[in-house]
């Protein structure tokens, strides 16, 4: 869930079969913008990137870009989240997050 635009669990080290298998160490980071355009509505532009892996110098980072619907509500925030992997604007993912980000 670190990188939008990508399936849960997609990313990291795979076994023989070609499994994903995740690793050792996890790496991720996000830049987002959020746009108020309403009391309590905004929208929002994001870049992710992030990877699973089990040696510093197999770090093979992924990177996802999208948009987003912010919504904040009486128990907290509401993200709805649009995200594609890099190079694929034609494999989308959507996220849905409700409540502070921990």
């Amino acid at each position: 869930n670190s990188v939008r635009g990508y399936d849960f669990e997609s990313i990291g080290e795979k076994n023989s079969s070609g499994s994903v298998i995740g690793g050792k160490h996890l790496i991720s980071g996000s830049v987002e913008y959020e746009y108020p355009i309403k009391e309590s509505w905004g929208v929002a532009a994001f870049i992710d990137a992030g990877d699973a892996f089990n040696n510093w110098g197999d770090v093979n980072l992924k990177y996802g870009v999208g948009v987003g619907a912010r919504y904040r509500s009486p128990i907290g925030p509401v993200r709805v989240d649009v995200g594609f992997p890099e190079g694929s604007f034609n494999d989308a993912t959507f996220h849905l997050s409700v409540g502070p980000d921990l």
